[in-house]
């Protein structure tokens, strides 16, 4: 059966195609700050460009007084007045926009602090009481470890479900979701094609021809291949096999997307991306014609005594 998982698996991607961990949160801040802070220099630069073109105007005007009436002075004298009164504001960045700045380098710098510190506290716990800094950076290095591989990409729906925040009968639904959306995919490639072929079974073959080294990966691409330019029969829409796929594929997103919130959508895509390829285990579709086809092939290739 552990075969059975890693085929089911390996077959729908290439369909396809502790301590609070804030390491997301810290990256979008600072993709925030790099933005604001290139606004601001932009800015800033705009402003000295205008001020020193103001500053050579205001040179320039001094230089005319010199050689006026006063009846022609007058409106000189004027936008020279205008213009010393403007050189120290015009083209300035607006303040709110230096404080945006400033706020978001401290709110990054105090996020990195607020885990560093939260560690620290957890590791000096664990350890019941002062400890000196190297083993309080061991337990701290442990604990990152541990979080990281709890929250690493996997195709176990089981402990992919396990970080969500759902009740068991919420992930029983999901489970059974991406079930029939295997199911609506096997049942695709069913259909024979024109010629009658059934591509289920090909790659079904082709993978286990790979698996036990009859075969290469290419042979798997030049069926994928024909996933995407073979229509199927029958289709009222004419459709090829792949667009129904990712038909299939994208109902099942919303079927499943609607029980989630946000965050735990984002968790479920982080420990893996397609959702209708998570190993399920006891249950699965495909279940039954890999244990075929597996048959057949030993049948056919008889291991020499």
């Amino acid at each position: 059966m552990k075969k059975l998982v890693a085929m089911g698996g390996l077959l729908c991607a290439a369909l396809l195609g502790g301590c609070h961990d804030n390491s997301q949160e810290v990256n979008k801040l600072r993709a925030d700050l790099v933005a604001e802070q290139k606004r601001f220099d932009e800015a800033s630069n705009t402003w000295a460009d205008e001020r020193a073109a103001m500053r050579k105007d205001i040179a320039d005007l001094k230089a005319q007084l010199g050689t006026l009436d006063a009846e022609s002075a007058k409106p000189v004298a004027e936008r020279l007045t205008e213009l010393e009164g403007r050189v120290d504001e015009a083209g300035k960045p607006d303040p709110e926009l230096a404080a945006k700045v400033d706020a978001l380098g401290k709110k990054v710098e105090g996020l990195k602090d607020e885990a560093v510190e939260a560690a620290r506290v957890e590791a000096a716990k664990a350890a019941g009481g002062e400890m000196d800094e190297a083993k309080i950076a061991e337990l701290m290095a442990k604990k990152l470890a541990e979080e990281q591989a709890a929250n690493a990409p996997t195709k176990n729906l089981q402990q992919a479900l396990d970080r969500l925040e759902l009740s068991q009968g919420e992930k029983d639904q999901v489970r059974e979701f991406i079930i029939d959306a295997k199911k609506q995919i096997l049942e695709t490639l069913e259909v024979p094609t024109e010629d009658g072929r059934v591509l289920a079974e090909e790659l079904i073959d082709t993978f286990i021809k790979v698996q036990n080294g009859d075969a290469q990966m290419t042979d798997v691409q030049v069926l994928f291949g024909e996933l995407a330019t073979k229509k199927i029969p029958g289709d009222v829409q004419g459709r090829t096999y792949l667009d129904a796929i990712n038909a299939v594929k994208a109902r099942n997103r919303e079927d499943i997307g609607r029980m989630l919130s946000e965050t735990d959508q984002k968790k479920l895509s982080a420990a893996h991306e397609d959702w209708t390829d998570f190993e399920v285990g006891e249950g699965d579709p495909w279940g039954e014609l890999y244990m075929e086809r597996i048959q057949k092939y030993q049948k056919d290739n008889p291991k020499d005594e």
